[in-house]
């Protein structure tokens, strides 16, 4: 019985789930760790480099997003991977002598350049949870919650040089985990038609950076960053255990006989921050930190926190259904998230400045209407739900063969792993699945007539079908079947 429990919660690849765990728990608790410990330590320098270090992450999303859109085929992500992975402890090194030596330009040229080299492991851990059905991408973020979590607390007391380590390790802990998961979002992407192209002729399988979602993204970001900034000390975010409750909702909704709608956790977002910001406006008046027990900051953090884990399932779950467009929309909401986040900073620094309640009040009320009216504009009729149930699997044209969906290998996966088939029996599937015949699968694998006449027939005996028809529409079931994560 247990077991079964967790095959529906987590699903049947354990291993794929736990590495891609780690990898986001790991990515939580290094964003944490920078904004706790890291970024204060800029204000006695230059506090202008925490900005810096954030529009260079933004502009290297941006530029992912451009080049993959445009030209896929110069993906490699080993390479890719070794420079970013090579350049991050010359970066990291210039920061902690910036540090050390109150150096503004070293402190400048390491930030900048120790954004550049982790954006692009930040975002093989996006698109890492895009292999998995909606009810283990929910557990998986759930669970990486939990253990950042448990690492905050670890790490809450410890010494500089604990963190300091800790910090430096994160990107390597984070590509050990999760680059075999993400190469395979990555070579879907450098194998597809370039995304400008093919987003003319198939547009429901792409989301444009005008879309609503990433409006969306931008402005509870802006939350975000207020609620690290607002009533900070030196720079230090206040620590508040409502960041807890986006757990709480989040390991409810995994575990739940039926998956409820991604809209239901947006709601819960929306009404925490919008009872932070009030709580705030009322606290702020009399200069408090909290106003009833309850934190200033507290129950922005709760909404902000609970829209990332939003933001990451939509992004997932939109990866999932077209696997070749993932890594351009996970750089896009990241772009987004950061952009956001950098605005809602420095809103918050500036009120932090003013040392006048007046103007801090006057500043939290212009935040409130922004944030309302843009749920009731530009956020009306928006559905996340319906968002990512729009997306289609991309087709790729095949001259011989006509349009094949990519998501039919994904399919493959599915419905391998089901009737547990021999990994040769496993190539002649994904063969079949396209439609190739005999003689093109004789050849491809360089095989005898029998040989693959035998296969066939046990493929076709152990999967329940009579025909290679029957067999592709059983294939492009578990394909749609494993995007809307009923596998």
């Amino acid at each position: 019985m247990f077991a079964v429990f967790v095959e529906r919660v987590i699903g049947r690849d354990i291993a794929c789930w736990a590495r891609c765990t780690i990898a986001m728990a790991v990515e939580f608790f290094g964003l944490w760790l920078t904004n706790a410990y890291l970024y204060p330590q800029f204000v006695d320098v230059l506090p202008v480099a925490r900005e810096m270090s954030s529009v260079t992450g933004i502009v290297v999303f941006i530029s992912i997003a451009c080049i993959v859109s445009r030209k896929p085929s110069v993906l490699d992500e080993a390479r890719i991977s070794a420079v970013s992975l090579a350049a991050y402890p010359l970066a990291f090194g210039l920061v902690c002598f910036g540090l050390f030596y109150a150096d503004p330009a070293t402190l400048v040229v390491g930030a900048v350049l120790r954004a550049a080299s982790t954006r692009w492991i930040a975002l093989l851990a996006g698109v890492s949870i895009c292999s998995m059905p909606a009810r283990s991408c929910m557990s998986c973020i759930a669970a990486a919650y939990c253990l950042s979590y448990c690492a905050r607390a670890v790490f809450g007391d410890a010494s500089s040089i604990v963190c300091t380590v800790a910090l430096f390790l994160c990107p390597y802990i984070v590509y050990a985990s999760c680059a075999s998961v993400a190469s395979t979002a990555v070579d879907a992407a450098k194998k597809e038609v370039p995304r400008a192209v093919s987003s003319i002729t198939q547009p429901s399988a792409f989301l444009p950076f005008s879309h609503a979602l990433f409006a969306a993204i931008l402005i509870f970001r802006v939350a975000y960053g207020f609620a690290l900034t607002f009533g900070s000390v030196n720079g230090v975010p206040v620590q508040t255990l409502f960041s807890l409750i986006p757990l709480a909702v989040v390991l409810v909704f995994a575990f739940l006989p039926s998956m409820p709608r991604a809209d239901a956790l947006y709601q819960v977002a929306a009404l925490f921050v919008v009872a932070g910001v009030g709580v705030a406006l009322v606290a702020s008046g009399g200069g408090q930190a909290s106003l009833g027990g309850v934190s200033v900051a507290g129950l922005l953090y709760a909404g902000s926190e609970c829209f990332e884990v939003l933001m990451w399932f939509s992004l997932a779950s939109i990866g999932a259904r077209n696997l070749s467009g993932a890594l351009v929309v996970v750089a896009w909401g990241r772009a987004a998230s950061s952009a956001g986040l950098l605005m809602g900073a420095f809103a918050g620094h500036a009120m932090n400045a003013s040392g006048n309640p007046s103007l801090v009040s006057a500043g939290l009320v212009v935040m409130l209407v922004a944030f309302v009216a843009v749920n009731v504009t530009v956020l009306k009729g928006f559905s996340f739900q319906e968002t990512i149930d729009g997306i289609v699997p991309l087709k790729n044209v095949d001259s011989k063969q006509g349009d094949v969906p990519l998501d039919v290998m994904r399919g493959c996966d599915v419905l391998v792993e089901e009737k547990a088939l021999t990994p040769r029996e496993s190539e002649i599937v994904r063969l079949l699945a396209r439609g190739r015949n005999a003689p093109y699968i004789q050849e491809k694998l360089v095989l005898s007539r029998n040989t693959v006449k035998t296969h066939v027939a046990n493929i076709y005996a152990k999967v329940g079908v009579h025909s290679q028809q029957d067999l592709i529409d059983m294939v492009e079931e578990c394909a749609c079947k494993s995007a809307d994560g009923r596998v």
